[in-house]
């Protein structure tokens, strides 16, 4: 890489772990034995997938004449390391970067050029796209192409040494995760805009996984380079720390509700997959992957839950850890302060995620974070208030549960979309209602769910006496001994045989039969909402197609 650069442009040094620890210029920094110090590498794609390769000016005092990637550099003392790559990008091709991601955040090397300069680099791999006609520095490039990407791949595996050492080693991981390169992001569409002709949930859903694995990587590196050396104490490998804990949870799935719907708020408000708006859009859909995180940790901690998704619950995990290290002090404590901790660390990283968003979708996207607590605070009160009453249990199931899971994704999507004023009145009409059957489908399952299916305990809302529609109607409905069982459970009086009482008890009052007939009243509205003809065909089929996969669901 570039060694030319003056005496004040600096280089950022960093210790064996990735913690800065000083600097130096970068002009006299590349020697025999040149300390490790922060980098980058830029591979560069078309609007057709090609990606951008060049050959290093003859005059380059190392590697000179040799193929590589399309762009390297240094980030300098207090740059961010996209605007050092946007800067590096513009001073050698001429060009701004569309799309920015990092892809390999840890990626590190040491080589040797024949003149015996050592480069020895923390640097993070970014892939990006970008259009227009290149204007490279000949100072710095001396020529370049544009290749598919698969031709790339085979021509670095056959002859490796051809290229710069560390496009050579950067090559084959890059392939392993893009195996197809950069998704393609079709032709210019209305108005000159260019998108992806893919609107498919999947174009989203697969670079939410992306950064997600990213983030969590950066997190692990940082973590590691802070946190006392060895593995967490009482955690051991399996949970293991925070981090790593946290990136398991979120590896074990679920379905990924909220990034659909943000993407299908995004693609009926006119937004295409492979546009700028788009990575705005994936920012916030990870985000809220992070923030439900966050809000299922807490949550059973809350409602002292045992499971989830068909595992212990955090906070068990944690408790069992502790008594089988023989832990000091009380283990069920434990289990709940470490279970809040992953819970904070994963509200964290939703917050660094969406850090640098456009303001209108970040104050929306804060708006949704205190909605959620608000939820959360009116559950837990109503419940100790014993509140038995529509209007409650109506405000808490659309605080907690529609609004941040239906509701506000659709609308964060629409925003990353530029969506007019009219597409969003749609979209929340759809979403109130749909938000309603999600959340009454949420109370369906949380007393008659099968455990198999849906990872908790069947009959778990009762046991825990939650305020919800289904509570409401039986405490109008219910007499005599089932009711008695509705006035213990949720307290120290609580019997074994009162939750299978009142699952048979609320079945024979036809109060399932009452919510399933709200469900699909609303399941009606939701679709007689999106008839206005103000959005995108696309968005509306997958829409429908979505609603009712949420209505009708059994986990």
């Amino acid at each position: 890489m570039s060694v030319s650069a003056s005496a004040d442009d600096e280089v950022v040094l960093v210790d064996d772990a990735g913690t800065p620890c000083g600097s130096a210029p970068r002009a006299t920094v590349h020697t025999a034995e040149t300390p490790l110090h922060q980098a980058f590498s830029l591979y560069l794609f078309d609007g057709e997938g090609q990606v951008l390769v060049t050959r290093r000016a003859l005059g380059k005092a190392t590697w000179s004449g040799v193929w590589t990637n399309a762009c390297c550099g240094h980030p300098r003392p207090g740059e961010e390391l996209g605007q050092a790559v946007r800067r590096r990008l513009h001073d050698e091709l001429g060009v701004a970067v569309e799309r920015l991601d990092v892809v390999l955040p840890d990626f590190r090397y040491q080589a040797v050029d024949a003149s015996g300069v050592v480069e020895h680099e923390l640097c993070p791999v970014l892939v990006g796209e970008v259009r227009g006609e290149l204007h490279p520095d000949p100072e710095e490039v001396a020529e370049h192409a544009w290749l598919p990407w698969q031709q790339l791949v085979s021509a670095v595996a056959a002859a490796p040494r051809v290229w710069s050492p560390w496009a050579a080693l950067q090559v084959p991981r890059l392939a392993a995760c893009l195996p197809a390169g950069l998704p393609h992001t079709g032709t210019p569409g209305p108005g000159g805009q260019v998108g992806s002709e893919d609107t498919s949930a999947d174009v989203t859903l697969g670079a939410v996984e992306q950064l997600l694995r990213t983030e969590l990587a950066w997190t692990r590196r940082v973590w590691s380079s802070l946190a006392p050396a060895g593995p967490a104490d009482v955690l051991g490998d399996e949970p293991g720390d925070l981090p790593q804990w946290l990136a398991g949870l979120l590896a074990a799935g679920g379905k990924r509700l909220r990034p659909r719907m943000c993407h299908w708020g995004f693609v009926a408000g006119g937004g295409r997959p492979g546009t700028p708006p788009h990575d705005d859009l994936v920012r916030v859909a990870a985000a809220l992957e992070m923030l439900h995180e966050f809000a299922l940790i807490h949550d059973d901690v809350m409602d002292q839950s045992e499971e989830r998704r068909g595992r212990p619950a955090a906070h068990v995990v944690a408790a069992s850890r502790h008594r089988a290290a023989q832990g000091h002090g009380d283990d069920s404590r434990f289990g709940e302060n470490l279970a809040l901790l992953l819970g904070d660390l994963a509200h964290s990283e939703a917050d660094r995620l969406v850090r640098h968003l456009p303001a209108p979708l970040l104050d929306y996207w804060y708006e949704l974070n205190l909605e959620l607590i608000v939820g959360q605070r009116a559950d837990l009160t109503g419940a100790a208030a014993r509140r038995t009453d529509l209007a409650h249990s109506e405000a808490v199931a659309a605080l907690k549960s529609g609004a941040y899971t239906i509701e506000r994704p659709l609308q964060l999507g629409a925003l990353a979309a530029g969506a007019s004023q009219g597409q969003r009145e749609v979209l929340a009409r759809f979403g109130h209602h749909l938000g309603r059957a999600f959340a009454w489908r949420d109370d369906v399952l949380g007393v008659w769910g099968d455990h198999a299916v849906t990872g908790k305990p069947s009959g778990d809302d009762l046991r825990e006496g939650k305020t919800t529609l289904i509570w409401v109607l039986g405490a109008e409905r219910l007499s005599g001994a089932a009711a008695a069982a509705m006035a213990r459970v949720g307290t120290n009086a609580a019997r074994e045989e009162d939750v299978p009482l009142l699952q048979t008890a609320l079945l024979e009052a036809g109060v399932r039969q009452e919510v399933e007939d709200r469900i699909a009243a609303e399941m009606v509205a939701a679709e007689a909402s999106l008839d206005d003809g103000v959005l995108s065909t696309e968005g509306v089929e997958g829409l429908r197609a979505t609603a009712r996969a949420v209505a009708w669901r059994s986990s």
